[in-house]
């Protein structure tokens, strides 16, 4: 897969977020786009569904690529999200404070679609940022 094609690509995902129009997507996402996450839906669907989730509870949404790794039909994409909470995320009760995260996403590219894709968010991180009281000292502690 070349370069230019990626980017173009993770640009649909990108535009999804910032201008938060869900049908960027219908250009980037296979129909039978594959998630690892049992808890959402299977298809290009689930991830609408998924970025409409975000978008509901976050204002000023902005998604930024940082680095963009390509090998073959290989993608990794570092990103960083940012916004105002104004929703329940990730369990944690509306807030309106403003945060910044790194996230980084992987995608396996067929046809010119996203097939499959992984992501990881600094979860933590955003934890700190949107509700600093229930962070413990010590990061290091893994239940």
């Amino acid at each position: 897969m070349d370069r230019a094609t990626v980017t173009e690509l993770v640009g649909h995902v990108l535009a999804a977020f910032n201008e938060r129009d869900l049908s960027r997507l219908d250009q980037c996402i296979a129909p039978d786009y594959q998630h690892p996450n049992p808890a959402r839906a299977r298809g290009r669907q689930g991830m609408r569904d998924a970025v409409a989730d975000w978008l509901a509870t976050v204002e000023n949404t902005r998604l930024d690529l940082d680095d963009l790794l390509v090998d073959g039909d290989r993608v990794a994409a570092r990103m960083t999200f940012s916004g105002r909470q104004v929703g329940e995320v990730l369990g944690i009760p509306p807030s309106g404070r403003e945060f910044s995260v790194s996230v980084l996403d992987i995608f396996v590219v067929r046809d010119g679609m996203f097939v499959e894709h992984w992501d990881l968010m600094d979860r933590f991180a955003l934890q700190q940022q949107l509700h600093p009281a229930d962070v413990k000292a010590d990061a290091t502690h893994r239940p």
